[in-house]
């Protein structure tokens, strides 16, 4: 057998409505995996580990939601909706001329890939849901002051408000644990940070999202997964997906919190990787 690393490459665009995204992809890679990040995240946000260890098996494409990274900033905060965000979805996917894809979105982007996978059922093979919430009466908020400390980051530097957030995300203890990840993270998006008026408009999309009526008549194969120690996004609200959607596989991590694909980060790509199978079965 052999122990040589596949070399990633990387392919970069934008798409005529102002979307930047990447392909991220070896040789080795077949099919494609569409990764959509949550609140107030570019593609930076993904850790490099975990799409170079994914980009083994798919091209992997990633990209800045609007009002991150590269991406157009509208200027009002009612241009933000989870529509708008999954229509921005359907614009890089036609872009890059991909017709057939598996779809992960994480936290707030899980929204975005469940409005997605309703206005475009067609398109994806298989759905995978990570921290994140249907919305509507299934919402189950977290602690207040959590909420309104994710709304308002505090610090004086950016390293300071990266941290007043990833705090939320991360119990001290853990904290320490993912460290040499949240720094490289913070390397890698400090040039291109999300601004207030971006953050407004993520905000006002989330508020409004409600997937609540369309999940019944979702069929596509459903991987839900979500730490039970989540304190951004309660576990009730995974638990509540896999209640409310037929073909679903819900799977929560022990002391986990809110990034399984950090904290967990071989387990989830494994899990893909096996879900990607049974859905071609």
């Amino acid at each position: 057998m052999s122990n040589s690393i596949e070399t990633v490459q990387i392919e970069e665009q934008k798409t005529g409505s102002g979307i930047f995204c990447r392909k991220t992809f070896t040789s080795t890679s077949n099919d494609f995996l569409v990764m959509v990040m949550g609140y107030g995240g570019s593609l930076r946000i993904w850790p490099t580990t975990f799409v170079s260890a994914l980009a083994r098996t798919f091209n992997v494409i990633t990209y800045d939601n609007r009002g991150t990274g590269l991406s157009i900033i509208p200027p009002d905060p009612e241009d933000y909706t989870i529509k708008a965000m999954s229509e921005d979805l359907f614009d890089v996917l036609e872009t890059l001329d991909i017709q057939s894809h598996h779809l992960l979105g994480y936290s707030m982007g899980g929204c975005t890939a469940l409005q997605y996978a309703h206005d475009h059922a067609e398109h994806v093979k298989s759905l995978f849901l990570m921290s994140c919430t249907a919305g509507g009466a299934l919402f189950v908020k977290p602690d207040k002051e959590v909420s309104n400390a994710l709304a308002n980051p505090q610090g004086k530097t950016l390293w300071d408000i990266y941290m007043s957030t990833f705090s939320l995300m991360y119990s001290p203890e853990v904290l320490q644990r993912c460290m040499p990840t949240i720094k490289q993270i913070y390397e890698i998006s400090k040039e291109c940070p999300t601004r207030p008026l971006a953050l407004a408009g993520h905000s006002h999309a989330f508020k409004g999202f409600d997937g609540t009526s369309y999940l019944a008549g979702l069929k596509i194969p459903t991987t839900i997964l979500a730490g039970k120690n989540d304190r951004l996004m309660p576990v009730k609200n995974s638990e509540n997906l896999a209640k409310n959607l037929c073909n679903s596989n819900l799977i929560l991590f022990d002391d986990c919190e809110h990034g399984p694909h950090i904290q967990n980060e071989d387990q989830v790509v494994e899990l893909i990787v096996s879900a990607r199978k049974n859905a071609a079965k």
